[in-house]
């Protein structure tokens, strides 16, 4: 394991812990700038995950800058438009381009292009901050078969998503979790078509559906949290009766597949400490609607590394710019997410809604335009 140091003795090699999304992009970018970057997962490639599996616009032009939209493209499903059910109404609205894929693939796929441009991959290894001093970061690193130790480093990025582990104490909560929790299982439909995102939405919640690649149907919800909401039943339970309700398409559950659950889904926190900086949903989450998440991850994934990259002499520091930094990046968009999420939830709000669009389908266009733009 190779670790850069300059001639005063200060650690120069980036730690990215968690190879997701925003992990891998992160290190990619970093070998885009000639730094050297060691990136930690915890977990085996090919994984599943909760997530929502798409990408908009701002994602593909985001991998564009990282060199790999059109490998993105051409192993996932391009997806075009949005097909709706709401307070009874069939919606359908064109989408900007984007692309429905597998975490199991997406995040294989990121990681084999970090390896590939340099950087060292630790998989699996458990990496948890230990302290931060003048000089650098201590890390502790505890691997499959390999004995625990200790390592220094210059910088280290925090990308391990919603739970990130030993977080809190560098990074403490600016809005502690909360609101709905996130649902994700795989099923199998005959009528559920390519390319369109099909979401239904109702006082529970709402759920989408997309196929991926290997004809899979992807299912992905944001359900109320609360003891009155659990008393609807079990989370496969509530997912099945709002789609049941909406009638948008016939579907069936693989039995032999997890439904996997997050912890609340909308939180906050204080993005950088220091040496320290935390990004994608390590640093923040408020539930997205069409694919923002992964585009979030990706963009501050990006923004991190090229903070470090043009301060390459005064990473100690950096925690505080970088929160202004990612603050100014994405505040309007999750601000919009939340205001529709939460309008979503209201049935007048809901019909109000339905019945506009149903007549003047155009009028989501901004909206969609909005958050399909960085």
């Amino acid at each position: 394991m190779s670790i850069q140091t300059n001639s005063a003795g200060q650690h120069r090699t980036v730690l990215v812990i968690g190879a997701g999304v925003a992990g891998s992009c992160c290190a990619i970018r970093l070998r885009q700038h000639g730094l050297d970057v060691h990136l930690a997962e915890k977990a085996t490639f090919p994984r599943s995950k909760v997530c929502g599996c798409c990408i908009g616009a701002a994602g593909l032009s985001l991998l564009d800058q990282l060199s790999i939209r059109d490998r993105v493209m051409q192993a996932g499903v391009p997806t075009s438009s949005w097909v709706g059910s709401m307070a009874g109404r069939r919606l359908q609205i064109p989408l900007p381009e984007g692309v429905a894929i597998s975490r199991e693939c997406l995040d294989t796929m990121l990681l084999d292009v970090a390896a590939l441009v340099g950087a060292e991959v630790l998989c699996p290894m458990e990496a948890r901050v230990e302290g931060i001093d003048d000089q650098g970061v201590t890390v502790f690193l505890q691997g499959s078969g390999t004995p625990a130790r200790e390592q220094r480093y210059g910088a280290v990025v925090i990308a391990s998503g919603l739970n990130a582990s030993g977080s809190q104490r560098l990074l403490p909560w600016r809005e502690k979790p909360n609101g709905p929790f996130g649902v994700s299982f795989f099923a199998k439909s005959d009528s559920l078509p390519r390319g369109v995102i099909h979401m239904a939405c109702d006082d529970d919640g709402y759920v989408g559906l997309v196929r991926l690649e290997d004809d899979r149907v992807d299912i992905a919800a944001a359900l109320n949290s609360g003891a009155a909401a659990a008393d609807r039943g079990t989370a496969l339970q509530r997912v099945e009766r709002i789609l049941q309700c909406s009638r948008l398409t016939d579907w069936q559950y693989y039995d032999a597949t997890p439904v996997m659950t997050t912890p609340p889904l909308r939180r906050r926190r204080r993005a950088g400490n220091d040496r320290v900086l935390a990004i994608g949903d390590a640093a923040g989450y408020v539930e997205p609607f069409t694919g923002e998440g992964m585009t979030w991850g990706m963009a501050s994934a990006l923004a991190a590394a090229d903070l470090i990259a043009t301060t390459p002499n005064a990473w100690s520091g950096l925690g505080p710019v970088w929160s202004q930094r990612l603050d100014a990046l994405l505040r309007t968009k999750r601000l919009a997410c939340r205001a529709v999420t939460t309008t979503l939830r209201s049935p007048i709000a809901r019909r109000a809604i339905a019945a506009t669009l149903a007549q003047w389908p155009a009028m989501a266009g901004p909206l969609l335009k909005h958050l399909s733009h960085l």
